[in-house]
């Protein structure tokens, strides 16, 4: 028996492929096709905030999401945030997820609805949280 280090692209997709043909035997009636979401908001061709992820089964996972240092607590969040929601909404999506850190914006996302679902102390360093939130739709 050996344990190797292999390329991870290659190893990512031969275990994506095993885990579809897995689920699809298990649930054949799970739709198993994700998409990419990827927003920015410009204004006069600047962009000051981005968010990026992908839908998977029956949600939107948020995975990054960034507004510039210099615009935070303009509303630019919040639109951007909103807008993934309205295509969650309008697509017939049953939540929106995330996962965000005690230093980023978890009070940012309890104000827009989002609800911890769990959380790990001390991550990514001591005396941090690290957060795991959803949003029905």
């Amino acid at each position: 028996m050996a344990i190797e280090q292999v390329p991870y692209k290659e190893n990512k997709k031969a275990t994506l492929a095993g885990l579809d043909e897995y689920t699809k035997e298990k649930v054949p009636n799970l739709q198993m096709d994700t998409k990419a979401i990827s927003f920015v908001y410009k204004e006069e061709d600047q962009v000051l905030g981005r968010i990026v992820g992908h839908v998977q089964w029956d949600h939107i996972k948020i995975e990054l999401f960034y507004v510039s240092k210099q615009t935070q607590g303009k509303g630019i969040g919040s639109k951007l945030l909103a807008h993934v929601e309205t295509i969650a909404r309008d697509e017939h999506y049953r939540y929106v997820y995330l996962e965000t850190m005690s230093f980023n914006a978890p009070a940012f996302y309890q104000k827009h609805g989002y609800e911890i679902i769990g959380q790990i102390e001390n991550s990514p360093l001591p005396g941090e949280t690290r957060y795991f939130m959803k949003k029905d739709m």
